[in-house]
């Protein structure tokens, strides 16, 4: 079984701090090739779209509590398919 080992930078969150919580500014992750960020980039929107049905179906059914929670989670996504976008643009595309 192979293991792969996760950088201290992407792992390591101020005491008491959630990852999810951490500005993207603050979290290093450490990409060599844009193949990798878009593959990430792709998952983030994936993520958000999918986040932003269930929020809707939510609201649908009247439940008000799970629409902001799908709501903040379709907006995080977001944020991180940001930064993996511009992290290819940065690389210089596929």
């Amino acid at each position: 079984m192979i293991i792969q080992r996760i950088p201290k930078q992407v792992t390591k969150a101020p005491s008491g701090a959630a990852v999810s919580s951490m500005p993207l500014h603050e979290v290093a992750i450490p990409l060599d090739k844009s193949i990798t960020a878009q593959y990430m980039a792709d998952h983030a929107y994936r993520e958000c779209k999918r986040s932003l049905m269930i929020a809707r179906q939510n609201r649908l059914n009247g439940d008000h509590e799970d629409v902001a929670f799908f709501l903040n989670d379709a907006a995080e996504f977001r944020r991180i398919y940001q930064a993996f976008a511009n992290a290819v643009d940065v690389m210089g595309g596929l």
